[in-house]
This record gives structure tokens, sequence and C-alpha cells, in this order.
């Protein structure tokens, strides 16, 4: 079997195989189980730790598929991994699998456990923001998205934002840049901002988007029809027309 211990507070999980004779496939529905809880509502885990003096293996094919749809499922929302163990395989398991996961992978000696512990539970610098644009008039709302956007950067800077403006405006005006610093947005941003906007549609009088990333100028373009307000999309060079047209009353 394989003890799983979640500390909700750090956003971490320890693994740690308790058996000689192959993980089954009800380890893995167990593992499962406590990190889908934790992701329902946070938008990542901030870090596994695997312990293991060895790899034991898998009981048999069910275990081994179990094993790598949980990897496939969740390694866009696993932030950090880190490999306690002496066993060279577990060991030489990062160096392997780095270049294939979105978590920063990291190996520890059996006796560091608590430096993995520190590792994971640490705080990376931020990657991604929003940035207020300042010089528009009192109805817009202006910002660029840099980096990777999270469910917090909606939480914190735009929501609480567009509600302070609906309050004082009832009508508002929307700038969204999304700009050559941009990468990615997660998967929590991704609802937000399907709940934002679909909360929010009857509070809008203009919308202006820019970017160069095309899938984004083509998903607003389809959805453009159901938006009770303008919508033009901009590309990053024309920033300053997007800029005049989003003033224009």
């Amino acid at each position: 079997m394989i003890d799983v211990e979640l500390n909700e507070t750090e956003g971490v999980v320890i693994v740690q195989p308790e058996t000689m004779h192959g993980l089954t496939e009800d380890d893995f529905k167990n593992l499962t189980n406590v990190v889908d809880g934790y992701l329902k509502d946070h938008d990542a885990l901030r870090g596994l730790v695997i312990v293991a003096k060895s790899f034991p293996g898998w009981a048999d094919f069910k275990a081994f598929t179990s094993h790598f749809r949980f990897i496939r499922d969740h390694h866009t929302e696993v932030r950090k991994i880190a490999v306690v163990s002496n066993s060279p395989l577990l060991s030489a398991a990062p160096h392997l699998v780095d270049h294939f996961l979105n978590a920063r992978v990291r190996s520890f000696d059996a006796s560091d456990l608590e430096a993995a512990k520190a590792w994971v539970a640490s705080e990376d610098p931020r990657k991604g923001r929003f940035e207020v644009l300042d010089g528009y008039p009192e109805d817009v709302i202006a910002f660029r998205a840099e980096g990777e956007i999270t469910r917090e950067d909606y939480e914190e800077t735009l929501i609480p934002l567009a509600k302070e403006k609906i309050a004082a405006h009832k009508k508002i005006k929307l700038l969204y840049w999304i700009g050559e610093g941009f990468e990615s947005f997660s998967a929590g941003a991704m609802w937000d901002d399907a709940r934002f906007g679909f909360t929010h549609l009857g509070n809008f009088s203009k919308i202006a988007v820019v970017s160069d990333v095309e899938w984004i100028r083509q998903s607003v373009k389809v959805f453009a029809p159901l938006v009770p307000a303008p919508i033009q999309v901009f590309h990053n060079a024309d920033i300053e027309d997007a800029k005049l047209w989003i003033g224009e009353d």
C-alpha cells in the first residue's frame, strides 16, 4: 500500500510506499482521491514528496496504467516533486523525467526528508501578474497580462477592480492586453476568466482585446456574438489604436 499524508496548510502531499510486493490499482485511486480533493479548492498542489527506499514496482498491469493515468491527469497541477531516496534508480529519476513534466523535480538523500518538505513548500517568485494600466477614463479597466496568469491574479487584482468600477459607473469598458510577456493561463485562471465574463456580461459597454496569440484571438471572435457589447481584437503592434478605440464614447 501507499501511505498518503496531506498537509493542507502547506499544499503538500507526502507519499510513502509501505510494501515490497508491488503497488496496486487501489493505491493510486486513494492517492488520486486525496489530490483531487485538495484541487477542488486550490489552483495547484504546491508539492509532492515521494519517500521510498527503492521502487516496489507494480502488482499488475492495472496498477501500472493507474500510475501513469495519475501522472497524465495531474502533471500540470503539481508545481514541485521531491524524490527522497538512496536508491540509485529513484535518485536518477528527476534527471530522466524533468523535461517531460511541468513540475520542477529534485532528488534528496534519504536523510534529507525535512529539506525536501521545505523545498516543495517554499514559494517561488510569482510567475505572472495583471499590470493595471494608468491614463484611461474612469470608466475603463485597462490591464496587461504578464507571465503565467493564475486564479490568484483574477481574485486579487481583476475581480476586485471590476467590482469597484461597476459599483461606480454601472457600465464599464475593458482593455485586455495579452502582450509579448504572456506565457499561459492556469486551469483555475481559465475558469475564473469564464465565470467573470459571464457574470458581468451586461456591465460592459465596450471590450478591446490586444494579442498576437492566435488561439486567444480566434476564441474572442467565436464568443463575440454572445456578448451584448462591441468587441474589437487588435494585434500588439496596434495597441495605440486599441487605446483610442476604447476611450471613445
